[in-house]
């Protein structure tokens, strides 16, 4: 609560003035709510896609990991609310855009599916392991499927990455979203296998810089335009601290992933930590040419300064040994999950289109920072309730860590004591012979 009162008691100092915001481009008046109402098919297209994407197909991949009996009729179930969803999307008449070609994506992704659970459930298929792995693994991606359009719906929808500028376009969603779904792998093994995730066989650092490489090979070849030309080759500011922030975030990854390559899961590195604050000092002071696109990257900057810093505070307190003997994680480590996860929406909603949009709709930055505030919220509850129903079907998991009793405590002791004794004896005999 803190963090957002004072994210948007900056963000808003100064009162929504259009003029102030400093000179729009041309194209600034095409980036608004559509001026056509919502359709009843769209409505109607948005109630079934969201209904089946976000709980019953999830649902069903979770009852699947659980090995529930029932899990092959949630999937049939979500299958065919999510085809009839896509249908409606088609009926509102607009299927030659981004949005309803993925659709038919979305549905040779459910007609596999849902074959590979016939063909299990009737016996058509033998239910071998790797038929096994192969629906899980669809089923799993199935979240992964609804998020993508999701994003693609917004983006058409609110006519986003248009007018020239899809390199910046795809290079704020493709590394925000690496950063949110970096943040919900954290906090899914952090449920799942504990604390110290040993499960993974290497430390969380391992795998962020993963997640750094990615985000920083897109930030190097898609901050100056290099899927779309805008009508000019030369390299402005922005695209010079934007494209170092890739290099940097690139050459980061490489130096954690070396250090992680064969540690422990508990033996953690400072490195992607270090990355984060640099570019979040440098998101902070980075001055755009419209003020609120400023105060969005502030908002960034100030997010990726805090994740940052709770990584470091989780390192050492993780090094001292405190959470070795916890079964769960401890609850500071939920801090570094948040704020990745406000640093993906952050960077998702600071593209230049998206700020024309809250230019012309006039919202503040303070109440923007607390709507993507408010989804960073609702993700990780989304996530966390996923996490429960599993443990409420196959049941918690077992402790990785055990508090010692009473008994082995005192018996550690008097075997500490006894060896010390014998060591003094020892050292006495020999002193005596000498």
């Amino acid at each position: 609560m803190t963090y957002a009162a004072v994210i948007a008691a900056v963000a808003s100092a100064h009162e929504m003035d259009p003029g102030a915001m400093g000179v729009l481009p041309d194209d600034a008046p095409l980036y608004k709510w559509p001026d056509k109402p919502m359709g009843w098919a769209l409505k109607v297209h948005l109630a079934l896609t969201l209904f089946a994407y976000i709980v019953l197909l999830p649902a069903g991949f979770v009852m699947e990991m659980a090995s529930n009996k029932h899990q092959s009729l949630v999937q049939l179930g979500g299958a065919l609310v999510g085809f009839l969803g896509i249908v409606f999307g088609w009926v509102h008449g607009h299927i030659d855009n981004p949005y309803a070609r993925y659709g038919w994506f979305a549905v040779s992704m459910l007609l596999v599916h849902t074959a590979l659970n016939l063909f299990l459930t009737l016996g058509i298929l033998k239910r071998s392991s790797r038929a096994q792995c192969m629906y899980r693994t669809l089923g799993g991606l199935q979240v992964l499927f609804a998020y993508i359009g999701m994003v693609i719906g917004i983006i058409t929808y609110l006519n986003l990455c248009s007018q020239g500028h899809l390199g910046q376009c795809i290079s704020h969603f493709a590394r925000g979203s690496a950063l949110l779904m970096g943040a919900m792998f954290i906090l899914v093994a952090m449920r799942l296998f504990g604390a110290i995730v040993v499960e993974l066989r290497r430390p969380i650092e391992f795998y962020i810089s993963v997640i750094m490489i990615t985000v920083g090979l897109i930030g190097t070849f898609t901050e100056h335009n290099f899927f779309q030309s805008s009508g000019t080759d030369e390299w402005s500011h922005k695209d010079l601290q934007h494209t170092l922030i890739g290099v940097s975030w690139f050459a980061g990854g490489l130096l954690g992933l070396l250090m992680t390559w064969h540690s422990h899961p508990r033996y953690r590195t400072p490195v992607p930590a270090i990355i984060f604050i640099a570019t979040g000092i440098s998101m902070i002071i980075h001055q755009q040419d419209l003020a609120m696109s400023s105060r969005t990257h502030f908002m960034f900057g100030a997010s990726l300064v805090c994740l940052g810093v709770s990584f470091i505070c989780e390192i050492t307190l993780l090094a001292s040994g405190f959470v070795k003997d916890r079964e769960q994680p401890a609850p500071f480590q939920y801090l570094p999950v948040f704020f990745m996860c406000a640093s993906g929406l952050f960077l998702m909603g600071s593209n230049r289109d998206m700020v024309l949009f809250l230019i012309n709709s006039q919202v503040d930055v303070g109440t923007y920072s607390l709507l993507l505030l408010s989804l960073c919220f609702i993700t990780m509850f989304y996530f966390n309730a996923l996490v429960d129903f599993y443990f409420a079907l196959a049941g918690p998991p077992e402790p990785k860590y055990r508090p010692l009793d009473d008994c082995e405590v005192s018996g550690r002791h008097s075997h500490s004591s006894q060896t010390s004794t014998l060591h003094s004896e020892q050292d006495l005999s020999s002193a005596n012979l000498a």
